[in-house]
């Protein structure tokens, strides 16, 4: 049993569901979170000795001789941990789904192909780093040694392979550089906003749009947003997407036809063919938090820096911490298990931390006019010119490969054509012609960054995603970067916020220059904040290139500057404090909106007690934060139902919160005749329907409504719907309430349908330069896919209650909370 008296799956599940369905085992889970029996193993690849140190919170620690072994050896540990889930990562990206799941997957493969980078590989290799072919190049051959382990041995398969009948396959130097992963989807803005202004009109859009900074929208000369559809994207949105599974899918498995149909579900269920983030929360992902603070307001005078970037929680986790040394390399942080290295953290000098930077607008959907007696060509500056045309040889399983057919023009990959009306429409990516731009394998040159100098240098080099850096030295230097890839669009009237012809009138005039782009070192604050808010600075050169849609609301970011502007000595508990702070400003500027009002309703009127006596501060234990959680919406899509014409309600969703409370602060004739009263009557009719909703879901104790009873975490294994309601049980995670909100910097944003958190901090690190043991760290929810593994969910209540554990660093530091240790030996020659 664990330290939740659940049976583990090692004693149950292997025991009961493996042996039966897969034909016998040895009660081995698979997945290899634990390390193999006796002082050390021999791998064909490793050239010296390797030692791998896990300490008690499923962190490994590599100690290698060499570079090219440090890489090898954090691949190998990465598809020790996370085998399927690296598999699943390489397969989707690379198109490869239809080798292992048959033809049914052959139009996603064939989708995912059409934005691999296609560039000049040596440039790609080293602009990551001046030894990026030699570390990818290690880290790949790292995983296939543990490939190779797992078939000689099928008992070590995670559970996942041996239900599909299906086999991990192998990687290449090239698999961790696809660009899919990157968060870089701002071309769907673009149908969008056509959509938008063909349903209600260019100056209505334009009104309703919250960009920043304001610009001013144009149609570009012949375009018609009428024809815009969704249609056009849906290449686009398989390419980034996949496929949900079906039973068919898995002809190998070992298990019948209808148990098959319920590992289908459960495997589509729990994140498809790689995880994929759920559609509604695509707007939310790039939430995150960050800030460096000044040794000249902290306790020990030394600089301390946090970061907990956000993203959808999932198990299992999107972030793989490791600490990784040898000669040259002393970097420990986290990253993701498929790419070498980590993307935030610290070395011995330097320190630094990431969130989004929606700067540069990388996507640009062109549309073309088609030759009706050749479709393949397409008009550009008064001539008809052809599509470049690729044939690729698609594996398929349990037949002959197929053909696929893929067509670029000269602005990139075609995503639909339209024979009928003479249409073809391509996505131009800068990802996709830019070298360097798969997501976050830049952070390889911060890895051993030693100064400020040489952070920029690496940092105008990271490309993709954009991301606002924070920066820290032992020095006492802090500093922000705004990394970004920025096309610069010459047209003053080409927003990049519509689509534009493909006519050769809208052409990219190159790229701004990564030594141009923004930075700050040491600011006269004294800290440096970003909460993926609008931050281009006001003199910024180049502010006129800014991508103005993409922006987090500002909620978040208010509330940190609001508690650092006061520290005076901060310390990594106040920042840790800061982390897991659930002031909600946007309950701050709603509720005292109900000043004077009152109701004869009851329910209305305790609704009006509670708010008006809460402190804002959505823990736990609040029912003032249940009952605002439950206004809110219903406020946003009152306001938005009498501001946003009907046609297009469903076009814009709802609108943002600024916008809202804007509305409501100063309302006008959209409330009626009177329009304060108005105003008023929307907020008590609905709080009255929100009290009406919270009763019928919770009961008539409003004492009892508490925020953590609704609001919580927890995890079902992704074969909880396949398996008996014990077994799934056993291998469910444990609930734990959360506080906070999607709008709080403890951002918890949740499921409308069982308030069950959906996305927030994928990892938080507070990092002490004044003492590197003394950083803090936590994952989610844990560092194994496992479900045998100790460290499958160890870090879950951690998480959820706002703890950390130690960020050893130091070899003392590193063997006082050591679990174990192997070594990786080279095969006796």
């Amino acid at each position: 049993m664990d330290r939740y008296g659940r049976i583990r799956w090692s004693s149950l599940a292997a025991a009961a569901l493996l042996l039966a369905a897969c034909g016998g085992g040895d009660g081995d889970s698979g997945g290899g979170s634990n390390p193999p029996p006796g002082p050390g193993t021999q791998v064909p690849g490793v050239k010296e000795q390797v030692e791998i140190v896990r300490d008690r919170h499923g962190v490994s620690h590599i100690f290698a001789q060499n570079q090219r072994d440090l890489f090898f050896a954090q691949g190998y540990n990465a598809a020790r941990d996370r085998l399927w889930q690296l598999d699943q990562w390489r397969r989707r990206g690379e198109g490869k789904m239809a080798e292992q799941f048959g033809a049914r997957f052959v139009p996603a493969d064939r989708a995912a192909r059409k934005f691999l980078f296609r560039g000049d590989a040596e440039a790609e290799f080293a602009s990551y780093h001046p030894q990026g072919k030699e570390i990818l190049t290690a880290f790949s051959d790292g995983i296939n040694a543990y490939v190779d382990e797992v078939k000689a041995d099928p008992a070590k398969l995670p559970i996942e392979f041996r239900l599909t009948g299906t086999e991990p396959g192998r990687w290449s130097p090239t698999s961790s550089l696809i660009r899919i992963y990157g968060i870089t989807r701002n071309v769907s803005t673009e149908i969008s906003m056509a959509r938008r202004i063909a349903a209600v009109g260019l100056s209505t859009t334009q009104e309703l749009t919250d960009q920043q900074p304001p610009r001013t929208l144009q149609v570009p000369a012949g375009l018609d947003v009428g024809t815009l559809t969704t249609a056009i994207l849906a290449e686009y949105q398989l390419a980034r997407g996949g496929m949900a599974f079906e039973a068919g899918d898995f002809p190998r498995s070992p298990l019948s036809p209808v148990d098959r149909e319920r590992l289908a579900s459960s495997l589509s269920a729990s994140g498809g063919t790689a995880k994929r983030e759920p559609e509604e929360l695509l707007a939310l992902q790039h939430e995150s938090n960050n800030w460096t603070v000044s040794g000249d307001r902290t306790a020990s005078g030394k600089p301390i820096l946090a970061g907990d970037p956000h993203r959808a929680i999932s198990m299992p986790s999107l972030r793989y911490m490791v600490h990784l040394h040898a000669p040259g390399w002393n970097v420990i942080g986290a990253g993701e298990p498929a790419l070498p290295g980590v993307s935030m953290g610290h070395n011995e000098r330097i320190a630094f931390g990431l969130t989004i930077f929606a700067y540069g607008d990388e996507e640009d959907l062109y549309v073309y006019e088609t030759n009706p007696a050749n479709p393949a060509q397409y008009r550009y500056k008064g001539a008809w010119e052809t599509m470049t045309t690729v044939e690729e040889k698609v594996p398929v399983r349990g037949q002959a490969e197929q053909t696929v057919t893929l067509k670029f023009t000269r602005h990139g990959p075609v995503v639909y054509e339209d024979a009928a009306a003479n249409k073809a429409y391509a996505v131009r990516a800068a990802y996709l012609e830019f070298p360097g731009t798969a997501a976050y394998l830049a952070s390889l040159r911060l890895n051993q960054a030693n100064n400020w100098t040489e952070f920029s240098e690496g940092m105008a080099r990271h490309f993709t995603p954009g991301e606002n850096m924070v920066y820290a030295d032992v020095d006492g230097n802090i500093g922000w970067f705004g990394g970004s890839l920025v096309p610069i669009r010459p047209n003053p009237d080409w927003t990049g916020l519509l689509p534009v012809p493909g006519d050769g009138r809208y052409e990219w005039a190159g790229y701004l220059s990564g030594s141009l782009l923004p930075r700050i070192l040491n600011p006269r604050e004294g800290y440096f904040a970003t909460a993926n808010q609008f931050n281009v600075p006001d003199d910024y050169a180049y502010r006129d290139l800014t991508n103005t849609m993409g922006w987090a609301e500002p909620y978040r970011y208010n509330r940190i500057v609001e508690v650092l502007k006061t520290a005076t000595r901060h310390t990594v508990q106040d920042s840790a404090k800061l982390q897991i702070d659930e002031l909600s400003i946007p309950a701050r500027t709603l509720v005292p909106m109900l000043a004077g009002l009152n109701s004869g309703d009851a329910d209305v009127a305790e609704a009006l007690q509670r708010l008006r006596a809460w402190d804002y501060v959505a823990s736990v234990d609040s029912v003032a934060a249940t009952i605002f959680e439950a206004w809110l919406p219903k406020v946003s899509a009152q306001v938005t139902s009498l501001v946003v014409p009907p046609a297009g309600r469903s076009l814009f969703g709802t609108l943002s919160k600024p916008v809202v409370f804007a509305r409501l602060a100063a309302p006008d004739a959209v409330f009626g005749a009177d329009p304060v009263a108005g105003r008023n009557a929307l907020l008590l009719d609905t709080l009255k329907t929100a009290m009406g909703d919270l009763k019928t879901r919770l009961g008539g104790d409003v004492s009892a409504w508490k925020w953590g009873s609704l609001h919580h975490i927890k995890f079902d294994h992704e074969l909880a719907a396949f398996l008996d309601a014990g077994t799934a049980g056993d291998l469910a995670t444990q609930r734990f309430a959360v506080g906070g909100t999607g709008d709080t910097v403890h951002r918890a944003s949740y499921r409308t349908s069982d308030y069950r958190v959906s996305s927030g901090a994928s990892y938080r690190q507070i990092i002490d330069l004044a003492d590197w043991d003394k950083s803090l760290a936590i994952n989610v929810p844990g560092q194994s896919a496992d479900p045998a593994s100790p460290y499958y969910d160890n870090l879950l209540e951690a998480w959820a209650k706002g703890d950390y554990f130690p960020m050893a660093y130091t070899r003392g530091a590193i063997d006082g909370v050591k679990a174990d240790s192997w070594t990786l030996r080279p095969v006796a020659r």
